[in-house]
């Protein structure tokens, strides 16, 4: 077996320390790249999302936020009075989008009123989801360049299981990513965050 002169060094030990430090560097460069890819690829997903939503606080009266509401659907914002007028309203845009679905349907006894809570659809022979054709209708906005006083928040609902819901929130100001399980954890990083 015949060795190429370049390869083989005088002394052994040089190059087992050059390959060595080769590798180091080759693995320290392949986790940088790794961390940065997953920090580029949550940020793309969180804001690219069909159903995202940015809120403004813009003044805090009566122990309570006021302010406004956008979504990528619609120019004008839809204001909200109170945290409960906040979750109403969202809850009502993730109904009209069908996105993210119920995991939980809402009851009534009442045998005319039972078929509206049934599954509307917007163009009946269509299969696809509320949201996908409102989207085609209306087109996509950008929100997140809008801005509140006291707090820019944008949200995130993945999911609305157990009768609340689970998705992410940027805190604009810091520019922090959370995570919330329920919709009173997300009233509280609203509150820790535009009450600081």
């Amino acid at each position: 077996m015949i060795r190429s002169k370049s390869f083989i060094e005088n002394d052994p030990q040089k190059t087992w320390r050059k390959y060595g430090i080769l590798l180091a560097e080759m693995i320290i460069d392949y986790f940088i790249r790794r961390n940065m890819a997953k920090k580029m690829s949550d940020s793309k997903q969180m804001l690219f999302a069909r159903n995202l939503i940015c809120i403004c606080v813009e003044e805090h009266k009566n122990a309570d936020y006021q302010g406004l509401l956008y979504h990528q659907y619609a120019d004008a914002p839809i204001e909200f009075d109170g945290t409960a007028d906040l979750m109403i309203k969202m809850e009502e845009l993730f109904d009209e989008w069908d996105f993210p679905q119920r995991g939980l349907a809402a009851r009534k006894f009442d045998k005319k009123n039972r078929d509206e809570y049934k599954r509307k659809k917007i163009n009946p022979g269509d299969d696809r989801l509320p949201i996908e054709i409102i989207s085609d209708q209306h087109g996509v906005r950008n929100v997140q360049n809008k801005k509140g006083k006291l707090g820019t928040f944008v949200v995130q609902v993945v999911y609305r299981q157990d009768a609340s819901w689970q998705g992410h929130v940027i805190i604009k100001e810091s520019d922090e990513k959370k995570d919330f399980g329920s919709a009173l954890e997300l009233i509280r990083i609203i509150d820790n965050a535009a009450g600081r």
